[in-house]
């Protein structure tokens, strides 16, 4: 019983000895695109590495927008008016269970996407977030400077 329970420490102590070195950066850059806390586990052992910080970052702004998507579908279905009006066209679960799908199928997508450059340790920008980056930027700053 002693015998096993030193094999688990040691186990744990090698693990953690792994999680905070340079060792498998492609494997760790991977794992920051497994949805919704993969991100986190990066941030925690290696937001230091430049590879691995690269990574984590795609993977928060990857997350960010699938909740800003998922709420404006939630907008969609559950605010009074505007679900009431679009129930009234009858178009309401098209429209929303439309959304919902195409939002996890795309999530899911780039996800599997940043994870095979990331093992493949490749320094990949997932398409259309550099423009969607920039016109959210000049969004918000239409709104601070009050410009039309």
């Amino acid at each position: 019983m002693s015998s096993e329970r030193f094999k688990t420490q040691e186990f744990i102590q090698e693990s953690l000895r792994i999680l905070k070195s340079e060792e498998l950066p492609g494997l760790v850059g991977a794992l920051a695109y497994v949805p919704f806390f993969g991100w986190l586990f990066v941030w925690v052992f290696r937001k230091a590495q430049d590879f691995a910080s690269f990574h984590l970052v795609q993977a928060m702004k990857l997350n960010i927008a699938f909740i800003a998507v998922y709420s404006f579908v939630w907008f969609l279905r559950e605010f009074p008016v505007i679900s009431w009006f679009l129930s009234l066209i009858r178009i309401n679960p098209i429209v929303t269970d439309f959304i919902s799908y195409v939002s996890w199928i795309a999530f899911l997508g780039y996800s599997v996407l940043g994870a095979f450059k990331a093992y493949q340790e490749e320094k990949y920008v997932l398409p259309f977030f550099p423009e969607l980056e920039n016109e959210i930027q000049r969004l918000f700053k239409k709104i601070r400077t009050g410009s039309p």
